[in-house]
């Protein structure tokens, strides 16, 4: 048995839905497949939630939209006579849509726990549309409610899958008596039965969660792209895909910006060994990637990412040298900002930190607001966000048998007068990231790249 995930863009059209199943239809092993909200709901409803939250009535429009897309998909999609209650679904979704959000708008306020539940009906509807055009062409098709198997408990306000009750749940439900079983991706609920979802993203990491409950053989993540590729193909243009790739390596790239695949969904199929896939729908003969627990250690680097929207933070002043305690307490009081590089000089006199700019101002209250005594008393001096940045990474595990890779990195960007503001290399030598100005991130990019993959 294998799992198949399949995007928004794979399910956009009547020609992507095609493709997904003449793809199914290409193996006689049983398959769970997941898929996404149509391209763009997600978008919609919470924009629809925003608008009802404000108590702008047009969020009506807003349904009244996402209903009519979902209509004129069926209709496109699947004959009249063959369509078997699939509108009255989709308007029993919009129904319930409607009343989730008129009960917001009488609030005038948009809890976490409504907005789970908005979120939520773009893969309810979209799946329903699936699971009745795989019925009609592909046979035999069970269905699994991923909103009633996945189960999650809130971890400091994000939502984690307690793998061991949900791999239970699956387990029991499962029937492998159909060849095709379609499972709702990104959407869960906690123990106490209220909805939530596993994030933007969520859907590839459901997909790692059925491979990994079921020990299957394969998981597959079908997309618009034709794997992982050696940079952002959007910004290099002579970036190439990757025929294979290590768990390692994919997690790093996954965490540093690269969005081919959501950074959850590594961990179940790598505890579990699962080889995962990265495929192209619109072009299913291509070989796409394979991820592995092994690499190909023929290129040293293997891929670049970049991140934007970076903002970095130098905490300095004499009163860090010698004074234990310091960075515990810097540390502690970031505990709710996601911190990405931190470094700090033997000197001791300044730990620089790099986080989300989004998140600069709240960070930068904490501190000053910790040490106040310390900067009146010119121990330390006030801290500063500086925006404006981005981080370069390069991974690859052959990096750590390969000597001179940083040195030949330093020197392109040298030659192309970019100016490096920090460096950063983890322990397992997997990744060296690099924080930049976000003016430079282009011109770097393409300058890595072409030392690296002439």
């Amino acid at each position: 048995m294998k799992v198949l995930k399949f995007g928004g863009t794979s399910v956009s059209t009547v020609e992507t839905v095609q493709n997904i199943s003449a793809i199914l239809k290409k193996t006689d092993e049983n398959q769970i497949i997941v898929c996404s909200a149509l391209s763009k709901v997600t978008n919609m409803l919470e924009e629809a939630a925003a608008k009802a939250a404000n108590k702008d009535m047009t969020y009506r429009d807003v349904c009244t939209q996402i209903k009519m897309r979902h209509h004129e998909f069926i209709d496109q999609l699947i004959p009249t006579e063959q369509q078997d209650g699939l509108k009255q679904t989709i308007d029993y979704h919009i129904d319930n849509l409607e009343k989730v959000l008129e009960a917001i708008s009488l609030l005038n306020e948009l809890s976490q726990r409504a907005y789970y539940i908005i979120v939520s009906f773009g893969e309810k509807m979209s799946n329903a549309i699936i699971y009745r055009y795989l019925q009609i062409h592909n046979g035999s098709v069970g269905y699994l409610d991923s909103s009633e198997l996945i189960i999650t408990k809130t971890t400091n306000g994000k939502e984690d899958v307690n793998r061991s009750k949900t791999y239970k749940n699956i387990e029991k439900a499962y029937d492998p008596k159909f060849k095709i079983t379609v499972a709702p991706g990104f959407i869960s609920r906690n123990e106490e039965g209220f909805a939530t979802t596993l994030g933007r993203g969520g859907s590839d990491y459901t997909a790692a969660i059925y491979a990994a409950a079921l020990k299957a053989s394969k998981l597959e993540i079908w997309t618009d792209v034709s794997g992982i590729y050696t940079a952002d193909p959007r910004k290099v243009q002579n970036a190439r895909p990757l025929e294979k790739m290590s768990y390692k390596e994919v997690l790093e790239l996954s965490n540093l910006g690269a969005k081919v695949i959501y950074a959850p969904t590594v961990q179940p199929v790598l505890d579990e060994n699962i080889p995962m896939a990265i495929l192209n729908t619109f072009r299913p003969d291509d070989k796409g990637t394979l991820v592995t627990t092994e690499t190909d250690n023929e290129k040293p680097v293997k891929s670049f990412s970049t991140m934007d929207n970076i903002a970095m933070l130098t905490f300095t002043g004499t009163g860090l040298v010698g004074n234990t305690g310091i960075a515990g307490r810097l540390f502690n009081v970031l505990s709710d900002v996601n911190v990405i590089i931190i470094s700090q000089a033997c000197s001791e006199m300044s730990i620089s930190i790099v986080i989300n700019a989004k998140d600069a101002a709240k960070a930068v209250k904490a501190i000053n607001g910790e040490f106040d005594f310390e900067i009146r008393k010119g121990f330390v001096k006030e801290i500063v966000a500086e925006t404006g940045y981005c981080i370069l990474a390069m991974v690859g595990e052959g990096m750590k048998n390969a000597a001179g890779i940083t040195g030949r990195a330093f020197t392109a960007l040298g030659n192309n007068k970019v100016n490096i503001h920090l460096i950063a290399q983890g322990s397992s030598e997997i990744n060296v990231s690099i924080v930049i100005k976000s003016d430079d991130s282009a011109k770097a990019l393409n300058a890595l790249h072409e030392e690296f993959f002439k």
